[in-house]
């Protein structure tokens, strides 16, 4: 399974990354706080001293001069970012050729326009490239398993990446996936993921003060890939959920 472990910038971002590098994942690094104010080069020169080891990829913020994330990230020599999409599909179209140019992969953040929708996601890939709708799906905004399930079989070819976090309601600290106050029933999530044979990559997403929990949940994330390679299928709820989704599906599009 492809796993990382998604790390904010911060007081506690170098403690983070060394739990997460013991347990051999890379690591996702929010640089949502940064003000992109100065020169790519001064960024790029001022974050390189700063990060401790190189992250797998970087989650920016929002910027005026749409090239300066993909510009920054190239110079940290980063292959993939995680953003906010712009507002129109032309910026969108924009910032993916230049990143496009420098070998950078972009990563847009589900649930906003102009992706809000899985067809919304469609239209990008078609009018612009396929690779251009690539998302990440933070899947805590879900309002149900059964949601999550259905984002996941409408859009499993453009999602990159599921941010897998839990809650207790629509407030408070992120928790860990697998906390059992959580309100998300991640085995069913990664089971559905596994039985859809999506092949993208789960980022672990908590806050920070639930670091020293990053093992377990690590180890509950592979006790799910194993029990599932080795029976073969996923639990006969999931089978259900599966398959009501697809007839769902199916049913909407005509195509029964």
């Amino acid at each position: 399974m492809d796993v990382a472990v998604y790390v904010r910038r911060g007081a506690r971002a170098k403690a983070i990354v060394e739990i997460a590098q013991s347990l051999g994942l890379p690591h996702v690094l929010d640089l949502g706080g940064l003000r992109l104010d100065k020169s790519p080069y001064l960024h790029a020169v001022e974050l390189d001293l700063e990060l401790a080891a190189p992250p797998s990829a970087l989650v920016m913020p929002p910027a005026d001069d749409v090239y300066k994330p993909v510009l920054i990230a190239d110079l940290l020599n980063v292959r993939r970012i995680f953003l906010p999409p712009p507002p129109t599909v032309d910026d969108l179209a924009r910032v993916y050729d230049e990143a496009a140019t420098y070998g950078v992969e972009v990563v847009w953040l589900y649930g906003r326009p102009p992706l809000a929708r899985p067809e919304d996601v469609e239209a990008v890939a078609e009018a612009v490239h396929p690779r251009a709708a690539r998302i990440v799906y933070d899947v805590v905004s879900a309002r149900s398993s059964k949601e999550i399930v259905k984002t996941l079989v409408s859009l499993q070819g453009y999602m990159a990446s599921m941010y897998l976090s839990n809650r207790k309601g629509r407030r408070g600290p992120r928790l860990p996936p697998f906390d059992v106050d959580g309100v998300i029933n991640y085995s069913d999530v990664v089971q559905a993921a596994l039985l859809l044979q999506w092949d993208g990559q789960y980022v672990l997403r908590m806050a920070p003060q639930f670091a020293d929990k990053l093992s377990l949940q690590v180890a509950v994330l592979n006790e799910i890939a194993e029990t599932f390679r080795s029976a073969g299928k996923a639990s006969k709820k999931v089978q259900r959920m599966v398959a009501e989704v697809l007839d769902e599906i199916f049913a909407s599009s005509g195509l029964e």
